[in-house]
């Protein structure tokens, strides 16, 4: 279940989909040769996140098998906002 919006430094709470931007990614293990026991696919899992409408228009969601779901800029522009600027304007 969805809590509050996906940027870490953001404390706005998920209310509705009608608000915000809403992604499904599929995300992996970060130690892959230990949970790994022949068949890839039962390693993945779909997993939905949501950034609320302030942090979606400055940024995007992106998977990193070591860090997890990451926060980041949607243009150099937007890159010189910081995640916390960000959330204080939610």
């Amino acid at each position: 279940m969805l809590h509050k919006c996906a940027n870490p430094t953001c404390t706005v709470p998920f209310r509705s989909l009608r608000e915000g931007k809403l992604f499904l990614a599929e995300t992996f293990p970060s130690d892959l040769s230990s949970a790994f026991d022949g068949n890839r696919r039962k390693l993945r899992r779909r997993e939905h996140f949501w950034l609320c409408n302030t942090c979606s228009s400055h940024f995007t969601l992106r998977f990193d098998t070591t860090l997890g779901m990451m926060t980041v800029p949607l243009s150099e522009r937007a890159g010189t906002l910081s995640l916390a600027r960000a959330a204080a304007n939610a």
